[in-house]
Formats: C-alpha cells, structure tokens, sequence
C-alpha cells in the first residue's frame, strides 16, 4: 500500500534524529572540554567516535528513506550501536565517574519506547553490562585516560541539564504517544459501532461484575424490551465454554410491513484482553423473510404447475357443458312451459352458458405464457351489472343478506370476467366473516357501492363482521396467509385478487369499515362513458344492445 510506513521504520526515523542531535551535542562537549582545558578528556578519541557514529547515522538514514518494513531485530541492533557508542564516550572522558553516565538511564526508556517489553528489558540489559565493563576497568586501572578525581562543577551542572531535558523530552513523547494511541482507539470504536449501526446488529461490553462497559444504540433500544431482557438472562446461565445464542421476537410500534423483528443474542466467551463479555444483537428479520419468500415461491411454482394440469383436464368438460346448455335453451324454445317457469329456465341456462365460457377463459390464460390480462374482444360492461352478477352467483341463499347500489352507470374499462372474479371473491369473503350474523334482524350483512371518484371506478364492499385480525393485518396479501380454520381456506384469494386488480391498471385495499367491520376497495380507471349504449345482460339471457 502507498505511502504505508509500519512502528518499527517509524522508530528507526525518529532514532536517526535523535542520534544528529546527541552528535551536536557531543560537538559542543568537545569545544566546552577544549575551552576549559579539561585533562581527562580525550579530544581526538571523542571526535573519531562522533565520526564514525555520523557515518553510521548516514546510512541509517539512508536505510530509514527506503524502509517500509523493520524487524525489531534491526531496531534493536541500532539501539545497541547507541549504547556502545556512550561507553565508548565514557572511557575516554573518565568512566563512571563522570556524571554524564546517567545517560544510560535515557537509553532504557528508549529501548521501551522502540521496542516495547522486549525493548526495555534488552536495554536495561546492555547497558548493566556496559557499567560493568566500565566499573571492571575503572577497577582495574586499565582506562586509557587518568580517573576523574575532583568533578568540575560545570560538568556536574551540564549533567544535571541533560537528565533533565532529556527526561522531559522522553515523557514528553510518552504522553503524546499515549494520547495519539487513546485517539486511535476512539476512532476504532467510532468505526465499530458504526459499522454495527450499519449492519443493525447491537454491541454491549459486559465486565465482570455484571456493568455494561460499551453499548451502542441498537443494544441500548433493545435492552429496553422484557424479551431482550429474557434471553439474556437465559444466556447468563449457560455453563458452555462457547459462544451460545438465544433467539426473541421484540414489537415494533411503525407502519412498516412486519409487525416485529426477530433477533439472535449471541454471547462470546469472556475476553482475558479486555475482561468483558461480548453480547451482540443480529437482527435475522430480513434473513427469515427471504428464506419464506424461497418457500412461497417454490410452492406457487409447484401450485402453478398443477395448475396448468388441472386447466388443460378441465377443457374438455367444459366445452362439453357449454354445449350441452345451448342445445338444452334451444331445445326449450318450442317446448310448453309456463312463462314464468321458461323465463327462469333460460336465465339459470344463459348463467351456466356464461360461467362455463368464464371458467374456460381462465383455464385458458392458464395455459397461456403470454396472457396480459385482458379477454381479446371482451366488450365493456356496467359496474352495476358486473356488481349485481357477482352477487347472484354468490348464491341465492345469501342474496337477500347483500345490499346493492344499483344507481351507478360506470363502465368497467378492463376484463368485466377478471373484475367479476374479484368481486365475487371479496363478496364471499364478507358473507363468511359475517355468518354469526346471520338473521339477526339487523338488515344485510354485506353492502356493495360502486362510486366515481377523480377519475377512478371505486367498488365497495363492506361487512359488520369483527374487523381484521391483528396478527395478520400487515400479511393479508401474501399467498398462502388465511384467518379462516385449517383447511377450510387456501390463503390465495386476495393474492390472486390484488394481482388482477394490478394486472388490470387498478388497486385493492382492505381497511376497517366505519362503525366496525371491513371495508374492500376494488379501484380501476374509469373512461367516460362511451356514446353508444354498453352491454347489459337481460334476465333471459339475451343481450340488451341495440334494443329500442
């Protein structure tokens, strides 16, 4: 990576700035000792060890311009250099005894701060040894220049300055190291929590006695819920070594589609770095529905191709009974009957004629791959005569229990078959959630209005039953979803019916009715009615165009 430096070639940088300076110092030593004409130093040893260090700095230098990556082995080596390079100052400026020694003290905190433990303990090492040595010749006698006996006061005093500047340096870049380090970790758990918001899981630091040590917002909104609350207690004694989870289900108060979410509690093993316990908060809700959604699709698929089996069978039969009804009304045109029983006769055949024509024009866009929706020449009907066809075929048991509004003169643009599927479906729907009503005196069950409103064909259908249950309000529309007992109901009515109410331009929405019960809005677009007169099916079956 660009412009990547690591701590080790970082430290050996700031090293090599530290040796020019203790260089430039030792330069000013030299002129001091030179000045003050002071025997027990050795001028030209000193200078050819400020030499032959300058040399070594140059190529550390040069070392530290091409390093992007420095083992601590080489760190260290360099640190070493430093230490042999004071003992060799010492020799010749009067050994231990001159007050400049405490410098080693400089050289083992700067051996914590390149290299850590490691570091620390290698210097206080080293240099044990170099006093060692110094002492061993001091002892001995064997050091080149006269022991130092009186120390001058000046070079006590310059002693004194250095320990003390260069302590203060050295705290100095302690403090803002640590400081630099504490805002680097503010930054990492800004990023954390974060990137954990981002992903909607919860973070919360559990120490040892029980205290939240870190938490952000997501863990802190859930703790709130009993059920978070639960499932971490449940986890608080669990005795295995490994992670463990617990699964919950919380709430939610917005309008969204799902009614609450579901999260996984996964509890990681104590951390001996930080002394905590991790407890995270995964929200599995969007999960869980994409692994529903696999199921559901799967099974329309499977449904879809029984379908299409079922369609293809159901052909035959009913072109058989279409038939058989055309040829049963003809065969009653010469018959003596009473007029009042023919009429009833020729209207039962004419609806048979038309359900079976209806059922066939499903089965066949069931079979089709390029159906869009719309019955190829199908002409356009009256909402009311639509309306009122959907109710009759309902059932006569149930007519008198819906009221009709019978005064709306609409066109309905789309496939009237289609539309009449809908209604019927949602007509039904309303009779079975009002059975307990049945015959209570109260006035029908169900009433059915048709209305234009900005543009649009509104078909109403409201009952006074209980209204929608709560549980699955937010689903009603999903295949498969049903409030009725198990098998008594399949769950795809109303999925079938929103995607015919889409597939023709138009929408349908369930929503409490005024008063109580459930109110069922079918909208279509609405064209103005055409000049010439629209379709309408008479009693007897006949087409009522063009009458006059």
């Amino acid at each position: 990576m660009d412009g990547y430096v690591d701590a080790n070639a970082s430290g050996l940088r700031w090293l090599s700035r530290l040796r020019w300076w203790a260089l430039a110092g030792t330069l000013g030593a030299i002129a001091l000792a030179w000045r003050l004409d002071w025997r027990f130093v050795n001028v030209p040893a000193v200078a050819a060890g400020v030499v032959v260090m300058a040399l070594v700095n140059l190529a550390l230098v040069a070392r530290a311009k091409r390093a992007r990556e420095v083992g601590w082995r080489e760190l260290g080596l360099h640190a070493a250099v430093d230490l042999v390079f004071l003992s060799w100052l010492l020799v010749w400026t009067g050994g231990l005894r001159n007050p400049v020694s405490v410098a080693f003290s400089f050289h083992v905190v700067l051996g914590a701060l390149l290299n850590g433990r490691r570091g620390a303990i290698s210097a206080t090492a080293l240099s044990l040894a170099c006093i060692a040595l110094l002492w061993f010749l001091d002892e001995r006698q064997l050091l080149p220049q006269p022991a130092l006996v009186n120390v001058p006061r000046t070079l006590i005093l310059l002693a004194l300055g250095l320990l003390v500047v260069g302590l203060g340096y050295l705290a100095l870049v302690v403090a803002e190291r640590h400081v630099a380090e504490r805002r680097e970790a503010e930054r990492s758990v800004t990023l954390l929590l974060d990137s954990l918001a981002a992903l909607k899981v919860g973070l919360d630091l559990v120490g040892k006695d029980g205290t939240s040590q870190l938490a952000n917002e997501t863990a802190r909104d859930l703790q709130r819920h009993p059920q978070a609350q639960e499932a971490a207690r449940a986890l608080e004694t669990n005795e295995e070594g490994g992670p463990a989870s617990r699964r919950f289900a919380v709430p939610v108060r917005d309008t969204g589609d799902h009614r609450e979410r579901i999260f996984d509690l996964v509890a990681l093993p104590q951390s001996r770095a930080i002394g905590a316990r991790a407890l995270l908060y995964v929200d599995r809700t969007d999960e869980l529905l994409v692994e529903q959604r696999h199921v559901m699709l799967e099974r329309l698929a499977t449904l879809g191709r029984a379908l299409q089996g079922v369609a293809h069978e159901l052909n035959t039969p009913l072109t058989t009974m279409q038939t058989l009804a055309k040829d049963l009304r003809a065969a009653l045109t010469g018959a003596a009957l009473d007029e009042r029983l023919r009429h009833d006769v020729n209207e039962s055949l004419q609806l048979l004629v038309e359900e079976s024509q209806r059922c066939r024009t499903l089965t066949q866009s069931l079979l089709s791959s390029a159906n869009d929706g719309r019955r190829p020449g199908a002409a356009a009907q009256r909402a009311v005569d639509v309306v009122r066809r959907a109710v009759r075929l309902v059932g006569a048991a149930e007519v008198d229990e819906v009221a009709l509004d019978a005064s709306l003169d609409a066109a309905i643009p789309a496939d009237p078959d289609r539309v009449l599927q809908v209604v019927m479906n949602l007509v039904q729907n309303a009779l079975r959630a009002t059975a307990d009503f049945k015959a209570d005196g109260r006035g029908p069950r169900v009433v059915v209005t048709a209305r234009r409103a900005h543009g649009a064909l509104l078909i109403q259908i409201a009952d006074r039953g209980p209204g929608l249950p709560a549980e699955v309000r937010a689903r009603l529309f999903e295949p498969f979803v049903t409030t009725r007992p198990m098998g008594e109901g399949t769950g795809l009515g109303l999925y079938t019916s929103q995607l015919i109410a889409r597939e023709l331009g138009g929408s349908l929405t369930l929503d409490d009715a005024p008063g109580g019960g459930t109110l069922a809005t079918l909208t279509l677009p609405a064209p103005e009615l055409p000049d010439r007169p629209l379709a309408s099916k008479r009693p007897d079956g006949r087409s009522a165009q063009g009458e006059g």
